[in-house]
């Protein structure tokens, strides 16, 4: 029973990596528009930060990015007038698709685009629109997310009505950004909550546990220890930890009971994603509210199973292990 509970945990959590292999498929029809055709291969080329469609070096001074590196695009995007591939502190394509004298008409072709590209990925779309008012160098930004089964990536694609430099014009653009954007998984809703008492004390504090300064864990959170605050960068962790588990298969048991727990008590508000394990780290996964997903910074909750360093000296085999969990902000 054991064996066949441990087959399904690493089925689950091979399913979920899967699912986070960010690609595309073209629509399966007989006939597929040059466009969607186009901006799906430049989709998914994303992950390898442009590398088939990046061309020759245009120039290394231009008057939208002062400090990037220009280069051509291989890949045209039918009704574009230009495209180009942009390289400064991160890596992206563009594509600029008229300018306007008039904003109420640039508004009208930056929606039709936003719509034309959620067409070409079948409408499943997230969409995240920011409006910095008509006197802002972007006027408006429509930000989309690719769906896929049971959550979605990062926004990794920008449509925005932008000022022109001194001029009276509005430009229509397109852009999409490199490398392998984070699968979110939605939390359903009405999930059957296990450790109530431990979710609530959590949902009930998460005000106090993002306190700035804080030198010490704010509240206690039974069945974890405190451990104290760590700083990393510019990011404050508040940390906690259980140990005493028997094996591996025990702590592996705990740390998804309260992975369960914490996802259905925290509600479909809240979204999580699983990180990639490094060194002695086991699992590691990461809940944000659905709302802060775009915020550079941004309250988040981990919960981490870990090999923790061996310091029996009576046997040196046996591993034990830790589930901590921490809010970092």
């Amino acid at each position: 029973m054991k064996k066949a509970a441990s087959v399904i945990l690493i089925l689950f959590y091979i399913s979920k990596l899967t699912a986070q292999q960010f690609r595309i498929d073209m629509p399966n029809t007989k006939r597929v528009e040059e466009f969607t055709y186009n901006l799906i291969n430049i989709l998914n080329d994303a992950p390898f930060n442009f590398s088939h469609i990046k061309g020759k070096l245009i120039t290394k001074t231009d008057t939208v990015h002062l400090k990037s590196d220009i280069y051509q695009s291989k890949i045209h995007l039918p009704g574009a007038v230009a495209g180009r591939y942009v390289q400064d502190s991160t890596k992206y394509v563009e594509y600029f698709f008229g300018e306007f004298d008039n904003l109420d008409e640039a508004k009208e072709a930056f929606e039709a685009l936003t719509k034309k590209v959620s067409k070409s990925l079948a409408k499943r779309v997230v969409t995240l629109t920011n409006d910095w008012g008509n006197d802002a160098n972007t006027v408006i930004e429509n930000k989309l997310a690719y769906t896929f089964h049971n959550g979605f990536f990062h926004y990794n694609i920008s449509l925005q009505v932008n000022k022109v430099i001194k001029t009276n014009f509005w430009r229509v653009v397109l852009q999409v950004y490199s490398g392998r954007p984070n699968y979110y998984n939605w939390i359903m809703k009405n999930e059957p909550i296990g450790s109530f008492n431990f979710v609530k004390i959590i949902k009930g504090n998460l005000s106090s546990l993002y306190k700035d300064n804080l030198t010490t864990c704010p509240i206690d959170l039974p069945p974890f220890v405190c451990v104290g605050t760590k700083k990393v960068k510019d990011t404050s962790y508040i940390i906690y930890d259980k140990t005493g588990f028997s094996g591996l298969l025990n702590a592996r048991s705990e740390f998804d009971a309260f992975f369960g727990a914490i996802r259905a008590g925290l509600g479909s508000e809240y979204v999580y994603f699983i990180m990639h394990p490094q060194t002695s780290v086991l699992r590691k996964v990461a809940f944000v509210k659905f709302d802060d997903i775009d915020k550079g910074k941004r309250k988040t909750i981990y919960l981490l199973l870990t090999e923790k360093p061996n310091a029996n000296n009576t046997n040196p085999f046996k591993k034990e292990y830790e589930v901590q969990l921490s809010f970092g902000y």
